[in-house]
């Protein structure tokens, strides 16, 4: 597994890559800095295109030179790529990778169409993606887990639990549902999450809660004073579902550090 950082000296860019060394130093993980240079995003002449890979350049050199000074066992490596940027990044990850990315704080936007960069990426990419924002975390505490379908539950807790017994924090446990007039609410995807933290971290400190509000709402409440939250996957098919709208507003309006589950890797039969 590798933690791969999108970088560009931006403040959400800054953001995402010290909270990836972070972790990538936590488990002695490579951390890969990369740089891509949109060749996409408008018309790039021949002269623009060289300014921009030599700035690129720079950028990775600079910041993997500065990190190897400072943490001189961390395996840090660096990549340039050209296109599309969510296209480049996804492409270049591996399904057991963990994708990190900056993200601009956008306030409250439940409708909206268009989707940042962090949500093209988490609709495109199978790996985890970790969408960081620029908010002081440094004394927060805790992870909250979104609980949504049985058939999701257990790969997003086992992300979860294993963030939490890593940072020795208690594990939240989240199912926000409205249910229908006259109809019980089910418990089964909460109880099934439960069970299986207690299987695979019986001493991890776990608290299970429902809300009925809107899920993002929600989820973004109880985040609010945690170190992170993790959500999703949209779908563990072989072709994913398209994200859905409560990853798209989340993200959109992340309040702490968010993981987006990625697909399970199965391993062939």
């Amino acid at each position: 597994m590798r933690y791969i950082v999108g970088i560009d000296g931006s403040a959400p860019s800054d953001a995402a890559l010290a909270w990836a060394v972070t972790r990538a130093g936590r488990i002695a993980a490579p951390l890969v800095l990369v740089h891509v240079v949109d060749t996409e995003g408008g018309r790039m002449g021949p002269d623009f295109r060289a300014e921009a890979i030599e700035i690129g350049r720079r950028l990775l050199e600079h910041t993997r030179t500065r990190l190897g000074a400072e943490l001189p066992l961390l395996d840090v490596r660096a990549e340039l790529l050209e296109g599309s940027v969510p296209w480049e990044l996804t492409r270049f990850a591996n399904p057991d990778d963990v994708l990190v990315v900056g993200t601009h704080k956008t306030g409250f936007s439940s409708g909206r169409v268009l989707g940042s960069l962090s949500v093209q990426i988490a609709a495109a990419c199978t790996c985890t993606v970790a969408v960081i924002p620029s908010t002081d975390v440094r004394f927060r505490r805790g992870v909250v887990a979104g609980i949504d379908r049985e058939e999701t539950a257990q790969h997003i807790v086992e992300i979860a639990a294993r963030e939490a017994a890593d940072r020795g924090e208690e594990l939240t446990l989240l199912h926000a549902v409205r249910p229908a007039e006259g109809t019980i609410v089910d418990d089964r995807p909460l109880q099934a999450a439960l069970a299986h933290v207690h299987a695979i971290q019986p001493a991890l400190v776990v608290q299970a809660r429902r809300s009925t509000r809107a899920a993002s709402a929600a989820l973004l409440d109880v985040a609010r004073t945690k170190a992170l939250l993790v959500i999703g996957p949209g779908s563990t098919g072989i072709e994913r579902s398209p994200i859905g709208s409560v990853i798209h507003e989340v993200l959109l309006n992340a309040n702490s550090p968010v993981l987006v589950a990625g697909v399970p890797v199965r391993s062939p039969a």
